[in-house]
């Protein structure tokens, strides 16, 4: 019984706030669309998916060679784009995380005559900053190929990547995509920013089709320990379960409130207007939320100490009897 309270104990907050914070979910997607993979490339893509965010499909084989440490990467890319001009983007970063900044891009371009150009980018810090992004010599982009169909309007980028292992791990590939619909000659202008432009990384098994990121699923990971390891009210450790609730609920809170400032950061709306009703609204939430949290201490206390005099009452007559 012993050792059953210890575990019960500190241990089950370090837990939960572990699986809270590392747990991840691996999403397959849907297959392509009928129309995307008729505009595939003599059909020979073994695989092919719909991206999540800008309607964007994405189809690609894949040869390892470990002899010369080198993946061959065939790569078909599109989206459907109704503007008359614009670009399409579509990279790999080989840094720790799904960015744009540090990714190898091509960007196909419409021109405003009609005119279709293909090239590779070096997205860097000062391009995420709005200084212009020009073509630069990327290696291992080899067989670029552009393309626009009028009948469906699609607009399609191929390749093919032979990227080195050392530093890009294709059972783990950082890669980015965008969509833009401003450009002038070979420079793509900065793209919109909305929602769907700023999701528009993640990290993908090629192997496998299985894209892997912090998921939904924690949620449930984290419900089921809960109703596994939840002591009972008698239990002399309940207290620090209920801490546990008690400081997730305010972090919670807290990560929100800060989550939807950024978003109005990436927005960057021209009316403050925005921002300083938030301000307005969480200044009321704040007092509620102190109200709240006075009343609970209030009851708390109040209860404890009817408990005490139950106890003191109980203790005496005990004796007296």
């Amino acid at each position: 019984m012993t050792t059953m309270y210890i575990f019960r104990g500190p241990v089950i907050v370090f837990i939960l706030a572990l699986f809270s914070l590392l747990s991840t979910t691996s999403q397959h997607y849907p297959t392509c669309s009928e129309a995307f993979s008729k505009m595939k490339e003599d059909g020979h893509f073994e695989h092919c998916m719909k991206l999540p965010t800008l309607g964007a499909e994405f189809a690609w084989n894949i040869q390892e060679d470990h002899a010369r440490q080198v993946n061959r990467i065939d790569v078909f890319f599109g989206t459907r784009q109704h503007a008359e001009i614009g670009w399409l983007a579509w990279g790999v970063n080989p840094t720790n995380e799904p960015e744009m900044v540090g990714t190898r891009a091509i960007i196909g371009i419409r021109m405003p005559n009609d005119t279709l150009a293909i090239d590779t980018y070096n997205v860097t810090a000062a391009s995420k900053l709005g200084c212009g992004l020009q073509p630069s010599k990327i290696d291992f982009f080899k067989n670029m190929k552009i393309n626009y169909s009028d009948t469906n309007h699609y607009f399609t980028i191929s390749m093919t990547l032979y990227l080195p292992q050392s530093d890009y791990n294709i059972s783990s590939l950082n890669h980015v995509w965008q969509v833009g619909y401003q450009s002038i000659g070979m420079e793509p202008q900065i793209h919109p920013t909305s929602l769907q432009n700023v999701d528009s990384a993640e990290t993908i098994n090629l192997k496998t089709r299985v894209s892997e990121g912090v998921g939904q699923h924690r949620h449930h990971l984290r419900k089921m320990l809960a109703l596994r390891l939840k002591p009972k009210r008698t239990d002399k450790y309940r207290k620090f379960w209920n801490s546990y609730h008690h400081c997730l609920g305010y972090a919670l809170l807290a990560a929100i409130s800060v989550d939807i400032f950024l978003g109005i950061g990436i927005l960057k709306p021209l009316d403050h207007a925005w921002k300083w009703s938030y301000f307005g609204v969480l200044g009321i939430l704040g007092v509620i939320f102190l109200l709240f949290e006075i009343y609970s201490w209030c009851k708390f206390l109040n209860q404890k100490e009817k408990n005490n005099q139950k106890s003191e009452v109980s203790e005496q007559q005990r004796q007296n009897k």
